[in-house]
């Protein structure tokens, strides 16, 4: 049976990485605990960033990793849940809030950068003999969606359908 998302073309181009995201992160998910990583796959890269950057506020959190403010918040509560993580006043201004590592946290990584090596690995096989070229064409499109939001190449490419339209009816 053919696939009907296939079938659509790239007007579902989302609907595509979205499918490829999920299966991606459902083979980390299940495997992370064979390797001694408890956190969920896609809390990963908060672990990371705090691991980097030291403690940060939510806001600057989100900013770090381009995501929501509501979905790391989503993530900072199960990272606080497995004790990987935790909330602090912030020692320069009292009246704002930090997450941390936790003790655990710290020990996670240790189990999470190993597990990392062999997700690459994994991932370049995925992405083919030319894994480099590949992933240099997500982060264009990712890079392109920075400087120019998908909302306005919508309404440019509905705009310009319009006006070929109103053409072919004069």
């Amino acid at each position: 049976m053919n696939d009907f998302i296939h079938q659509q073309g790239p007007a579902f181009l989302a609907h595509l990485l979205r499918r490829l995201a999920d299966e991606l992160v459902q083979g980390a998910k299940d495997w992370y605990p064979s390797v001694g990583v408890d956190a969920p796959p896609r809390t990963i890269s908060t672990l990371l960033a705090l691991d980097e950057h030291g403690p940060l506020g939510v806001t600057e959190l989100a900013g770090v990793l381009r995501q929501s403010h509501s979905l790391v918040i989503v993530w900072i509560r199960e990272l606080t849940r497995l004790s990987l993580v935790r909330s602090k006043s912030d020692p320069a201004d009292g009246r704002r809030t930090v997450i941390v590592l936790t003790p655990k946290g710290r020990k996670e990584l240790v189990n999470i950068r190993a597990a990392l090596t062999t997700m690459a690995g994994a991932s370049a096989e995925l992405l083919g003999p030319d894994s480099e070229a590949a992933l240099a064409v997500l982060w264009a499109i990712e890079r392109s969606l920075r400087e120019k939001p998908f909302i306005e190449r919508l309404r440019q490419h509905a705009a310009e359908r319009a006006a070929t339209d109103y053409g072919r009816r004069r």
